[in-house]
């Protein structure tokens, strides 16, 4: 039950962010079709395809984030181990499942 408490207030805090006008949010995560590329920068909210990523698969949240800590999250993403490395590979799955989706 927690994990789900947990995972509402990681894709809470990720709207939130994106939502901040003063926020520019990257996408650090691959490619996935028809949703974003890598690098794709998030001002005013997500594009739909986004927020119903980060719905099916809240670890997509970890790697949105602001401009300003990218360098920093590119750096972690070295590491499968790190927690952006983990989330990194859980969207990696995410967008084989989309493969075949337009």
């Amino acid at each position: 039950m927690s994990e789900t408490k947990n995972a509402k207030k990681e894709e809470q805090k990720g709207m939130q962010q994106a939502k901040d006008a003063n926020t520019a949010v990257i996408w650090l995560g691959p490619p996935i079709a028809g949703v974003a590329t890598t690098g794709t920068v998030y001002r005013n909210g997500f594009t739909p395809q986004m927020q119903e990523a980060v719905r099916e698969v809240p670890a997509l949240n970890n790697l949105l984030v602001s401009v300003s800590r990218a360098v920093k999250v590119r750096s972690d993403l070295r590491n499968p181990q790190s927690a952006a490395g983990i989330c990194y590979n859980k969207a990696l799955e995410y967008a084989k499942t989309r493969g075949g989706k337009s």
